[in-house]
């Protein structure tokens, strides 16, 4: 595969913030592993949309794009974002997005959520009608509780502060924002830049790991596609094709000789 080309939008026109960006944009490790191209927001996914960057990364608090299904990518699990109670469809959407973007085959899913569900059998009905392993309802203390969210591949949840409070409670190092289901693969930072007291520096790996988010997931789908693609009718075509024109030449051969005879 050839190196990706990323896009990373400016972080406003403060030049202090946006050196930790340059400084991200120069690093060796990064170059080994794509282009990071600076541009401001718009320009940024005018060029996405025209497929001349493989990615985009926002490096501001940004909104989840219409259509997109955000989900938070943490070291431990990964937490969907829903304003609303999760449905069979909603639920089978991440698991399509944890099999081709993240490479999880049979992903393991937990249903998180505070209040009474309307359909507290919706993990055994999709489990059941669907084949997808879910689980739950489960409260935020019980997820969060001895380890219990590391069983789980993925982790729907019906409103932003709740899973802003599972990420905290797990501890989780530089969270990434993902805004999946669609084909352009864009992630954000979780939150600003933060400098540690003691040493006088920032921490840049909220701004590196949206990199290998985006990274990853493009890989994963290029490995996920490739597994897929459906070859045999090709070949079969190819040689049906080949075979007609087998007889339509030798139907030609015929007829000019008959002709030479006549």
């Amino acid at each position: 595969m050839e190196k990706l080309k990323i896009a990373i939008t400016q972080i406003g026109t403060d030049d202090i913030d946006n050196n930790f960006v340059r400084q991200v944009c120069c690093d060796p490790a990064m170059l080994e592993l794509c282009t990071p191209v600076e541009l401001d927001e718009e320009t940024a996914y005018r060029k996405l949309d025209e497929g001349k960057v493989d990615a985009m990364v926002l490096a501001t608090e940004a909104k989840c794009p219409s259509g997109a299904f955000e989900i938070i990518v943490t070291d431990k699990t990964n937490i969907a974002v829903l304003d609303k109670e999760p449905t069979a469809e909603d639920i089978i959407r991440l698991r399509n997005i944890l099999e081709r973007d993240f490479g999880l085959q049979i992903p393991r899913i937990a249903i998180v959520q505070e209040n009474v569900m309307q359909n507290p059998d919706l993990a055994t009905q999709v489990t059941t009608e669907q084949g997808i392993n879910t689980y739950g309802p489960y409260t935020i203390e019980q997820i969060t509780s001895e380890d219990t969210a590391w069983h789980f591949d993925g982790i729907i949840t019906t409103d932003k502060t709740l899973a802003q409070r599972i990420v905290t409670d797990l501890l989780a190092k530089a969270p990434v924002r993902y805004f999946a289901g669609r084909e352009a693969v864009v992630t954000a930072i979780y939150q600003p830049v933060q400098t540690n007291e003691d040493e006088g520096v920032a921490d840049v790996s909220w701004l590196t790991h949206p990199f290998f988010t985006a990274i990853d997931i493009i890989r994963n789908r290029a490995f996920y596609d490739e597994a897929r693609q459906d070859v045999l009718p090709k070949l079969f075509r190819d040689k049906r094709e080949d075979r007609k024109k087998d007889e339509l030449s030798q139907t030609n051969t015929n007829n000019d000789n008959s002709e030479k005879a006549s």
